[in-house]
Order: C-alpha cells, then structure tokens, then sequence
C-alpha cells in the first residue's frame, strides 16, 4: 500500500538532502543557508515519524507498516 503523504515528505527529504550537498562548505554559501536547509530537514524528519505514528486520523500509516515488514 502506497501513501501519498508519505510519499510527497519523503519527495521533499530527498530534495533537501540534494540542495544540501549542493550546499558543501567547499563552495561559497554560507554556513547560515546550510543551517536553514539542516533546520528544514530535521523538521521533516520529525514530520515523517509523526505521519508514520498517527498520520492517518490517529493511526499509524499503513505504507510504514509495510515498509518495515519488507525489511524483516
């Protein structure tokens, strides 16, 4: 079972993740835009895990059930 929720934060994880290595301190961006983007991501993440827990009308989400029982 899919989960389009699921599916669109993890879609913008991804594209944090990316605009972050774009970010690499050997470039000229400052260490303030590469703090915005972490603070982003760590707000996903928790956006995630809460979605995952009780984003479905305060049940767990039936796509991270499923992805955890395919990797048993």
């Amino acid at each position: 079972m899919n989960c389009r929720v699921k599916d669109e934060l993890v879609s913008q994880l991804v594209a944090l993740n990316n605009k972050l290595n774009l970010l690499s301190p050997d470039l000229v961006h400052g260490d303030e835009e590469r703090e915005e983007v972490q603070q982003q991501r760590e707000n996903l993440y928790a956006e995630i895990k809460h979605h995952r827990a009780k984003g479905h009308e305060g049940k767990p989400c039936p796509a991270a059930k499923q992805a955890w029982a395919s990797h048993l």
